[in-house]
């Protein structure tokens, strides 16, 4: 079996991204080798607009890197039918822009990633299409280009129009594939927060990269406690409101785990080199968030975290007891902390 879906779907948004930035760098060059200023500057902000959204992505504002592309994209497309007229490789690119819209938020109800609903996208493309057909079909643009270069446009966009269709049946594809072990993905799945089990945790470590993985292990400071006074009932709500905020802190492509009771894990690849710190500061913020009980009544509760780089151990074992030799190091001190271990 593969890596869970949200991965896969996270990376396939993120490869549409890069393809559309490469695609606004060659219409940049190419609209200002032919002295179309305003395409030029149209296109220049696409490509900035991509950049800005692929960050976003990287930072887990799946939402937002949607949105930010979905603009983008018909921004541009209005602009070629405005300034370089209808014939520019207008329909195509628009057909595929409401196929990416779709798909967009049929790969975000497949794979619970956040997504924006498709349908209100789809009916603005409609009134762009209608009101540039009624306005713009068999006009020139306000630039007269020539016949080749018109051409030359419109394989540059019917090729970026047909790779996204394309893409959409490879994904209805795989995730038909993917559908096919959803048996075995509910066996993988903690009934009372969602998250990954110990049985999907250790299928984890048998397909990531060690070295590229970096391991955090959460405890429930007192945990005991609050089953104690508060009953379990209330227990679990804790457990629930914990791996919401686990789950809101960390990227879509970490994977949030429920290993225990009240324990939890969190593999994070290709951390940055900069880390530590990032970890340290969203550990703050989650007991901030975990500390706050005017809206749910629940009673205050913290997390202690040890953590481990996979590139400072020999395997996923000795990764663990780095993970968990400083958690307890944590806990010795009181809690409410983070630490990650450094074999210097």
């Amino acid at each position: 079996m593969g890596l869970p879906d949200r991965r896969w779907a996270t990376k396939l948004i993120e490869r549409t991204s890069q393809g559309l930035i490469v695609l606004h760098v060659l219409l940049t060059s190419y609209y200002g080798s032919l002295g179309v200023s305003l395409m030029l500057w149209v296109n220049l902000a696409c490509t900035v607009s991509g950049v800005i959204g692929l960050r976003m992505l990287r930072m887990g504002q799946v939402r937002l890197h949607i949105l930010i592309l979905y603009l983008s994209e018909l921004i541009q497309l209005t602009a070629s039918a405005v300034f370089v007229g209808w014939s520019a490789g207008f329909q195509l690119p628009l057909i595929g822009l409401t196929a990416m819209v779709f798909l967009g938020e049929y790969l975000g109800r497949s794979m619970k990633l956040p997504y924006i609903p498709a349908l209100p996208l789809g009916i603005i493309n409609f009134g762009v299409y209608i009101l540039a057909f009624l306005t713009f079909f068999h006009r020139p643009g306000l630039f007269e280009l020539p016949y080749s270069a018109v051409q030359s446009v419109e394989v540059l966009w019917s090729t970026a129009a047909f790779a996204l269709l394309v893409m959409g049946l490879v994904s209805v594809v795989q995730l038909t594939s993917v559908s096919e072990h959803s048996l075995a993905n509910k066996a993988e799945t903690d009934k009372l927060t969602g998250l990954l089990n110990r049985a999907g945790y250790d299928r984890l470590l048998a397909e990531l990269d060690l070295k590229s993985t970096t391991l955090l292990l959460v405890d429930t400071d007192k945990f005991k406690g609050i089953n104690d006074k508060f009953g379990h009932e209330t227990g679990d709500r804790v457990l629930k409101k914990i791996s919401r905020s686990l789950l809101a802190n960390f990227r879509h492509n970490d994977y949030v785990c429920r290993i225990g009771g009240d324990e939890f894990a969190i593999l994070m690849l290709n951390v940055e080199a900069l880390a530590d710190e990032k970890i340290d500061e969203k550990i703050h913020f989650i007991n901030r968030e975990l500390a706050e009980t005017f809206e749910d009544e629940l009673p205050i509760v913290s997390v202690s975290v040890g953590g481990a780089h996979g590139a400072e151990a020999e395997n996923w074992v000795e990764l663990f007891k780095h993970a968990d030799t400083v958690l307890y190091q944590v806990k010795q001190d009181g809690g409410r902390g983070c630490r990650i271990y450094n074999r210097k």
